[in-house]
């Protein structure tokens, strides 16, 4: 167990985290915030933790949450989108008046790095969950990518989720210290696994219909399949719209939206599923599909550099946003129970890699190095 690390004075090191995310928040809510907050509950163990994240409906100013303070910073009367812009505007502002020992940015689309390094006066390790920066340049035509190669230039050391971004980082800033740690989870023991074969079909994950691939999603799903899909997650109105749209008209009862789920409701969901789909155009980690391995269940996915993690087991890839791919992938496992059940152990087994312990104690020595500097 790593000691507290006490300053000259005997207090604890005061460690700021941002996020834009919150797992409370209507709009997102999404894998990163639920790893942020696991982050910041195991360095609170050490040290005095506030994570500095986006205001919304409910909010209020600021909570405790597991010997964590949240601070909620004015952002939501700008919207879902344009909040995240006003976030990383103020996080400059917040920096100069907190002063922490060091902060931990989770990086923001849409350029998913900031000018923050220039105005904390203390080290800034930027936590990679996502690297946006192509896809919104693709998105909107204009030179997010470039704009975000050259702001991580800015940043001394970094942690990556994976071999991919740990390249891309290297890339644009080439002596940066930067660490790989996947994401972690807690797994359910043997006991509270369901030993059945599955009765549905699962989506779990926020509801962006382009960078999740729900639209490719629906175009695979076939009238025929012997099993229901179930899409689990929340959105912006906007993109909650987007998705009921394109729904087709006649699948009310093969295609079910059951919005936004956590605690009991959404472990019920991992254990009865028969298998997860994740159709993203672009992840990071994708934590919904770990948490779906470590319920004994197989992952359908595009073959993404990003999801290469589970190639050792559990996982069934087929080529990048190939619809017709896609579709027998989940045809195939649908209608297979027995290739189903062997892929789950696998699934299972791989998960174990993965252990929420394990990786909080790298982040403890991580921080533990970084302050001692």
């Amino acid at each position: 167990m790593t000691a507290p690390t006490p300053d000259h004075a005997g207090r604890r090191k005061h460690v700021a985290v941002s996020n834009f995310d919150d797992v409370g928040n209507p709009h997102y809510g999404g894998g990163g915030a639920v790893v942020v907050a696991q982050i910041a509950a195991e360095l609170a163990r050490d040290h005095q933790v506030t994570v500095y994240t986006g205001s919304y409906r409910g909010s209020g100013r600021s909570r405790v949450r597991d010997g964590v303070r949240y601070a909620f910073l004015p952002v939501g009367w700008a919207g879902p989108r344009g909040g995240q812009l006003v976030f990383q505007a103020l996080l400059p502002v917040v920096a100069l008046l907190v002063r922490p020992d060091l902060w931990i940015e989770s990086l923001t689309p849409p350029i998913s790095a900031s000018p923050l390094p220039l105005f904390a006066r203390c080290p800034t390790l930027a936590l990679v969950q996502m690297l946006s920066g192509v896809d919104m340049s693709r998105r909107y035509k204009l030179p997010f990518a470039a704009v975000e190669r050259r702001a991580l230039r800015l940043y001394r050391h970094f942690v990556v989720l994976n071999a991919t971004d740990r390249a891309a980082v290297r890339s644009a800033n080439p002596d940066a210290s930067i660490t790989l740690i996947p994401n972690g989870i807690l797994r359910p023991p043997p006991d509270e696994l369901d030993d059945g074969i599955g009765d549905h079909i699962l989506f779990l994950g926020r509801i962006d219909v382009r960078q999740k691939g729900l639209d490719l999603l629906l175009d695979a799903a076939s009238p025929d399949l012997p099993l229901p899909l179930v899409i689990a997650g929340s959105g912006t109105g906007q993109e909650e719209t987007r998705l009921r749209t394109l729904l087709p008209a006649d699948g009310r009862d093969r295609v079910r939206l059951v919005g936004r789920v956590d605690g009991e409701v959404k472990q019920q969901l991992l254990r009865s599923c028969a298998f997860m789909v994740v159709p993203s155009r672009y992840e990071t980690f994708c934590l919904s599909a770990l948490e779906a391995m470590a319920h004994g269940k197989p992952v359908v996915h595009f073959d993404l550099p990003q999801l290469a993690w589970m190639a050792d087991g559990g996982g069934v890839a087929v080529r990048p946003f190939d619809v017709g791919a896609l579709a027998a992938a989940v045809e195939r496992l649908a209608r297979d129970r027995s290739l189903r059940a062997r892929l789950g152990r696998q699934a299972r087994e791989r998960s174990a890699a993965f252990d929420a312990q394990m990786t909080g104690e790298r982040y403890r020595r991580l921080v533990a190095e970084l302050l001692g500097r």
